[in-house]
């Protein structure tokens, strides 16, 4: 999703960030499937670990390989 954010300075420093309403809608409607901040953290982490990873392995195999 690309936002399109009036950013409002005060001081120089940026204060604000203003959205167009159709975008602020959009981010509370994919938000409201988290619990948490933390929660959006993790799924944001681990999707980009899947995306980043190409070979994929069972517990099983995991087990086996580690003799448990």
């Amino acid at each position: 999703m690309n936002l399109h954010a009036q950013i409002i300075e005060e001081s120089g420093k940026p204060k604000f960030a203003v959205l167009p309403i159709a975008e602020y809608e959009s981010l509370l409607n994919e938000l409201s499937d988290f619990d948490s901040i933390e929660d959006l953290a993790d799924y944001l982490t681990a999707t980009k670990i899947k995306s980043e990873n190409k070979t994929w392995h069972t517990l099983n195999d995991v087990k086996a390989e580690l003799g448990i």
